[in-house]
């Protein structure tokens, strides 16, 4: 659990960097002249790839298109992962929970995991990077510092808190794991749309208010 979390927390910090490099690249720091091309071209695509994916999640919630379960016998893995497994079969075979390891394989599996989870999962990978272009705009250090802060403790407390309670209490993970799944598996495209919708319309406006021309 710790090294899963320990791996979630570098993934949030890399997507979130790389929304801090972008910012800086296309000049759209705090410090800088906002009105830009560049500035307004990296918010346009980020309000784009945010709103893209929440409208997608809002279709298939509305459809009620079955949520896929891994668990299943005849669940048949995505175009990604098939190619993945084709080209890196041991590392796909090693990534495989059911996969026999030792201690110290298992703590590297699960570091990994939280990293790609956290940090790479493409309904989280935008959110993170929006978060840090944001987070460079603001002029104001004391803000600034109380945006990370914020933003950090609403990332990262997920991502630790199943290490937290399991060692409090062991075993306890377990049955929060299935609540939430049995949650998820009806209202998990619907949070995530809201979610993804509100935040790609707040960098869209700040896009709005970005262009050049205006």
């Amino acid at each position: 659990s710790f090294a899963f979390g320990v791996g979630a927390v570098l993934g949030i910090a890399f997507a979130t960097g790389i929304g801090l490099w972008i910012a800086h690249i296309s000049g759209t720091e705090a410090t800088t002249r906002h009105h830009s091309w560049p500035g307004f071209i990296v918010r346009a695509l980020i309000a784009g790839a945010l709103l893209s994916l929440g409208v997608y999640k809002a279709v298939n919630a509305f459809r009620g298109n079955p949520i896929a379960d891994v668990s299943e016998p005849d669940h048949r893995p995505g175009k990604l992962r098939t190619a993945l497994t084709r080209r890196f079969p041991k590392v796909m075979r090693d990534m495989d929970p059911a996969a026999d390891m030792s201690a110290s394989g298992r703590v590297a599996r699960a570091g990994l995991a939280g990293f790609a989870v956290c940090g790479l999962h493409p309904k989280i990978f935008p959110i993170a990077i929006a978060a840090g272009h944001q987070i460079v705009q603001i002029a104001n250090p004391a803000s600034r510092a109380a945006a990370i802060a914020i933003f950090a403790a609403i990332s990262v407390v997920p991502a630790l808190l199943p290490a937290i309670i399991e060692m409090i209490n062991p075993g306890a993970v377990v049955g929060i794991k299935k609540s939430y799944e049995r949650i998820m598996a009806v209202h998990g495209r619907w949070i995530t749309a809201v979610l993804l919708l509100g935040a790609g319309a707040f960098v869209a406006h700040e896009a709005w208010r970005a262009l050049p021309i205006r």
